[in-house]
């Protein structure tokens, strides 16, 4: 029924999905009615999450509007299929969808059209990656602004996400959205961002106001640490968070720690950052992106040589030498945790048999 390339049959073969699950599934979902993610090739899906419904149902430029991306011949496929309690391409296992309704208070929109960012965490990436020019570049920056007038033109309420494939706000693509957008009132922002350029760039910015949450990748709790995980500058990242604290965004703000060799041992110092500036803390276990190999290679290159192996990192694993030392850290904060702000992924603890 529908033409996937060889990147989204693997994604649509990389989990289960409801035309796996024997069982029978009563919930409803109102993700292809409300929900719309835009990933880097500029294909939309309906689903917060592309790889939860790996099937784009066209490209940005196809559509005039919010309104012709949910009523195109596609999408009526999707919503049909879902709305009769079937989930063909749906990850059922993942998404929620077995135990609850899926419902949203209002549209959401997450876009992830730029992979630039002013960092190079070796978790994420092997080098900087960071789009100013060419065909690329103007491709992407065309569909931001078809992005922008479809806002500009969208009457609902709707929750819009920058971004999930670099940082927002180091990204001259997603400026003009940054810069020069007027939000209407019930336009709301979501940010996932290293945090870095959150004053330089949000300042006078005019969606200020209208940003609600801001999702701040850290990975640590000490200078230390944050050099070895992200390579940023730990005052500045600090000074960002004064900023936040100044304009009383503090209980929008979650700071993300994602477990590694390099940071593990900071578990109680990024408690009680979070702690000093009143932020949520998240904890959870160490996604493999590939950028790692898996094991050290008989021939490594000369960035493998000097950034190891995904096995090395992920002290996570049963087997890992540093396991049951991570395993006594998690276990002892858990158990004198007494604060709501700080959550520790159900995954992490799983995987810790905790």
């Amino acid at each position: 029924m529908f033409n996937l390339n060889n990147s989204y049959q693997y994604k649509l073969n990389s989990m289960p999905r409801g035309k796996d699950y024997v069982g029978q599934i009563t919930n409803n979902c109102e993700a292809p009615l409300r929900s719309l993610t835009i990933d880097l090739e500029s294909n939309c899906f309906l689903c917060s999450c592309d790889g939860w419904l790996p099937i784009p149902i066209g490209k940005v430029q196809d559509f005039n509007s919010f309104n012709d991306v949910f009523s195109s011949p596609n999408a009526r496929i999707i919503q049909k299929d879902i709305q009769d309690k079937k989930f063909t391409w749906c990850a059922v296992d993942h998404c929620g969808i077995k135990s609850q309704d899926i419902r949203y208070m209002r549209y959401e929109i997450a876009i992830n059209i730029d992979e630039s960012c002013n960092l190079k965490c070796p978790s994420c990436r092997r080098e900087s990656i960071m789009h100013t020019q060419g065909s690329e570049f103007e491709r992407k920056l065309k569909d931001i602004n078809t992005i922008i007038s479809w806002l500009q033109n969208f009457n609902e309420s709707i929750h819009i996400v920058l971004t999930g494939n670099g940082d927002p706000l180091a990204s001259h693509i997603i400026r003009p959205l940054i810069k020069n957008y007027q939000p209407k009132d019930n336009q709301v922002f979501t940010f996932v961002t290293n945090g870095l350029l959150i004053k330089k760039h949000l300042a006078e910015s005019p969606i200020f106001s209208q940003i609600k949450n801001y999702r701040i990748s850290v990975d640590a709790g000490s200078e230390q640490s944050y050099l070895l995980t992200r390579g940023g500058s730990w005052k500045v990242l600090l000074e960002n968070f004064e900023f936040l604290n100044q304009h009383n965004k503090q209980e929008l703000v979650t700071l993300n720690f994602c477990v590694q060799k390099n940071n593990y041992q900071d578990i109680p110092k990024f408690i009680e950052l979070c702690r000093k500036y009143k932020f949520y803390g998240h904890i959870h276990h160490l996604d493999d992106w590939g950028t790692w190999p898996d094991a050290m290679p008989t021939n490594p290159d000369v960035w493998t040589i000097k950034n190891g192996s995904f096995n090395e990192h992920n002290v996570l694993y049963n087997l890992h030498p540093q396991y049951k030392d991570c395993r006594q850290i998690v276990n002892t904060e858990i158990k004198k945790l007494n604060d709501n702000r700080i959550l520790f992924g159900n995954r992490l603890k799983e995987l810790l048999s905790l």
